[in-house]
């Protein structure tokens, strides 16, 4: 009997779900998920926008604080549907918003990269403007819509894609988020009267 029951310890603790006062935005049951995804097409140009909701757990606050350069990766993808088989995959993007906090000069120094390019980097001294920046993605270029029309055969669908964290060192945790996915926004048709 002495002997099963540090086996029965383990297990229970591998089994048992984490504590809620642990804090953690998994404990509370928001786990990362990408939320408001939204399409637009301005100027013959297929614009997206999104949110990331529950990543900015109390282990990544306290890496960015620390000063440890801290990236979001994002995939984005533009699909065409075709029927009686998988969707065609046309475009693909990665996007990374990035984070490191200098505490000499108490400010956040923000990036934002579209497969690999530098889009666009900012600073601020404000972690409401650095959290909006990791996770709110607004009317990001996907490029033009000539040869994506009709545009009711074609769809954008986006992800978040973590490192894996580790549970008692060695069991992976994956917390990638799921494919959220949603057709284009036709632009709005316009009337020419051929009456002279």
């Amino acid at each position: 009997m002495r002997r099963i029951l540090p086996g029965l310890v383990l297990l229970l603790l591998c089994t048992s779900a984490p504590r809620a006062d642990e804090g953690s935005a998994e404990a509370s049951g928001d786990s990362p998920r990408i939320a408001d995804l939204s399409s637009e097409i301005r100027g013959g140009v297929l614009l997206v926008s999104f949110r990331l909701v529950g990543a900015l757990d109390p282990e990544t606050r306290a890496r960015i604080a620390a000063g440890l350069e801290t990236t979001f990766d994002y995939r984005i993808e533009v699909l065409r549907r075709r029927r009686f088989w998988a969707d065609a995959r046309v475009r693909q993007y990665q996007l990374l918003t990035s984070v490191k906090y200098d505490s000499l000069a108490r400010r956040y120094d923000l990036g934002l990269k579209m497969d690999g390019e530098v889009e666009k980097s900012s600073t601020t001294d404000r972690a409401e403007d650095m959290e909006r920046w990791l996770t709110s993605i607004k009317e990001i270029s996907l490029g033009p819509v000539a040869d994506l029309l009709p545009p009711e055969e074609f769809s954008v669908r986006v992800k978040a894609d973590f490192p894996p964290r580790f549970v008692f060192l060695f069991i992976p945790w994956d917390r990638d988020t799921a494919w959220v996915r949603i057709p284009f926004t036709a632009p709005p048709m316009t009337r020419h009267d051929t009456r002279r």
